[in-house]
């Protein structure tokens, strides 16, 4: 093969070398910075050989690659990448963002691991979470692959670029408390905000994501059944629901209730300060999902049927919640103990 990715200290460079010989008295050397580059070069020194040239000749004529940037892939992909997935509106408002950090007339084959710290440096400094920055960097790197499999960038994706991905400290999983809920129901129906509170608590009792439940259709309804096609890790599932929260669903779809997502975030933060947890930075809409889990596990439901009830995609998600509450513990060393005395 006369065209080698380079590396250094065994970690590719993003760069490509291209080693060629005939017979035994013609050989050539050159690095290029692109795949494209290097291919050019490769088949205008065979060409230029053929001709009984030196292979000087044929460098000085390589032709240049196009620049396809940020911006002019991000208007061919839309509508294309991401396409009915529950991520697709999130996933485009990110790379916005991260267009406006990185510059929309950059060309993608100019990105390079540099150009990803900056973007991961500048959304912490917005005060974004260590998950939330890796779900940036995560579209960033779809749109990336995307774009090579169709071949607007000129080297394979990622070569020579490393993602500076923030790393996952567990922390506590929040859940609503019977008595915030309460509270959470006593503000929002007050405030005439019905609609948000029936979103709020449909979400603690379907456990459905925020983009599951705000997109759903009447059609998904099947008596007190949620069917969802559409989800976070495209497999789809059905949730069951008690009859009044599927009339709380129905009638947010029919009566066109539901809230929009700018509703949801300012009703939410104008509620949190209510109830004074304005600075709980884990009291979000996603604690609803956690609510359902930990009700679940409280209730002695198999970790198996929450699994798929939450459609998790691995077991270890689930088996979080089985480890949240301290009275858990305490009942298992009573029970321990309640058998150990009947074994006497």
């Amino acid at each position: 093969m006369p065209i080698y990715a380079e590396k250094k200290a065994g970690v590719l460079t993003g760069r490509f070398r291209v080693e060629l010989q005939q017979g035994r008295g013609l050989r050539y050397r050159k690095r290029h910075d692109t795949l494209l580059q290097a291919q050019n070069d490769e088949k205008a020194v065979k060409a230029a050989w053929g001709r009984g040239e030196g292979a000087d000749s044929a460098v000085l004529v390589l032709p240049v690659a196009p620049t396809h940037s940020i911006a002019s892939v991000t208007k061919t992909a839309s509508g294309a990448l991401w396409r009915g997935q529950v991520q697709e509106d999130t996933a485009w408002a990110h790379m916005r963002e991260m267009g406006l950090i990185l510059g929309n007339a950059v060309g993608l084959d100019t990105i390079k691991t540099v150009d990803i710290d900056k973007v991961a440096d500048e959304l912490s400094k917005r005060g974004l979470q260590d998950s939330s920055v890796n779900r940036y960097l995560s579209h960033l790197r779809s749109f990336l692959e995307w774009a090579t499999d169709r071949e607007y960038m000129s080297r394979p994706a990622f070569m020579g670029i490393k993602f500076s991905w923030r790393a996952k400290v567990p922390g506590r999983i929040r859940w609503v408390t019977q008595k915030e809920e309460r509270e959470m129901k006593a503000y929002l129906l007050g405030k005439g905000q019905e609609g948000m509170w029936k979103l709020i608590k449909v979400a603690i009792e379907t456990g459905c994501r925020r983009g599951e439940l705000m997109t759903v259709k009447i059609d998904q309804i099947n008596g007190d059944r949620l069917h969802l096609w559409k989800t976070k890790t495209n497999a789809p599932r059905t949730v069951p629901m008690a009859p009044e929260t599927t009339e709380m669903l129905r009638s947010l779809i029919v009566d066109g209730s539901m809230p929009s997502k700018r509703g949801l975030r300012s009703w939410w933060d104008r509620m949190a300060l209510r109830m004074g947890l304005e600075g709980d930075e884990d009291f979000v809409f996603h604690i609803c999902r956690h609510t359902c889990a930990t009700r679940l596990v409280d209730a002695g439901v198999d970790i198996l049927v929450i699994k798929e009830w939450l459609g998790h995609a691995r077991l270890e998600t689930t088996q979080r919640y089985a480890h949240v509450k301290p009275k858990n513990l305490q009942a298992a060393l009573a029970k321990r103990g309640k058998y150990l005395a009947d074994d006497d």
